[in-house]
């Protein structure tokens, strides 16, 4: 999997006669785990839906390695490797964790409707290999032990990890997690930066994070861009942030030091 770099010039969105995102751009480097944050209302889910292909932009275009995604359909910003989580868990309940990866590997499948029909030598070599990659991506996330579990029945930690896996079976270049810590306590929230960090170092993947667990943001990110309104309102190194008295006013609360 090779390094992603995205730009992100003046994109914009109106619903209506509400002005979601403002003309907002963000230059994100390969190989770097950059994090968005902001108050709820702010935008940033906005934004990695318009960067997905969900939404078509008002204003202002996406571009991933030089290539621009802006007025792609999902599934072909997705074959150019652009991968996502969700907010809520959108895992497939009933089935094994090993199960909900293999689903996401289906277009890295070598075979065809012949070879699955007559059960060619072809199709078992390549059934073998996905399930071989599968577990690797367990592994990856720390769910080696959990591949055969109901992904209804695991933590909602593991849930999360899960899901990180099956974005992962894309073979993506630029990863995007809508808040990946919802939810977790605070050690399953410090396994969860463990995973990117390793998501970033060995497999140089670029990261794209948007999340209120500050915990995790401060401890992992490069660079955080801060959202307010749907506006740019700040961005730099977490510490620049962290003592940005507009972010203090907006977001965290507080004075400087308590921050």
């Amino acid at each position: 999997m090779s390094a992603a770099a995205l730009k992100i010039e003046s994109l914009g969105i109106r619903f209506g006669g509400l002005l979601a995102l403002d003309e907002v751009s963000i230059d994100i480097a390969p190989r770097s785990i950059h994090a968005v944050i902001g108050p709820n209302g702010a935008g940033k889910s906005t934004l990695v839906n318009l960067v997905t292909g969900i939404y078509a932009p008002t204003t202002g275009r996406v571009i991933l390695d030089g290539e621009v995604l802006t007025g792609l359909p999902t599934h072909r910003i997705a074959a150019r490797g652009v991968a996502r989580t969700f907010q809520n868990t959108e895992l497939f309940t009933e089935l094994s964790a090993r199960e909900n990866v293999l689903i996401g590997l289906h277009r890295h499948l070598g075979y065809g409707l012949l070879a699955s029909t007559l059960r060619l030598p072809s199709f078992y070599r390549a059934e073998r290999d996905a399930a071989r990659r599968a577990d690797e991506l367990l592994a990856l996330v720390g769910l080696e032990a959990q591949g055969g579990t109901a992904a209804g029945d695991l933590a909602l930690g593991q849930q999360r990890r899960l899901e990180l896996a099956r974005a992962l079976a894309v073979g993506p270049r630029l990863l995007l997690l809508d808040e990946p810590a919802a939810g977790l306590r605070a050690a399953e929230a410090e396994g969860l930066s463990s995973v990117l960090l390793r998501l970033r170092d060995e497999l140089g993947l670029t990261l794209l994070l948007i999340d209120h667990v500050m915990r995790v943001v401060m401890g992992v990110s490069e660079r955080i861009t801060v959202l307010n309104y749907g506006r740019k309102l700040a961005e730099g190194t977490p510490e620049e942030v962290r003592r940005n008295p507009d972010v203090i006013a907006a977001y965290l609360g507080g004075s400087p030091h308590g921050a």
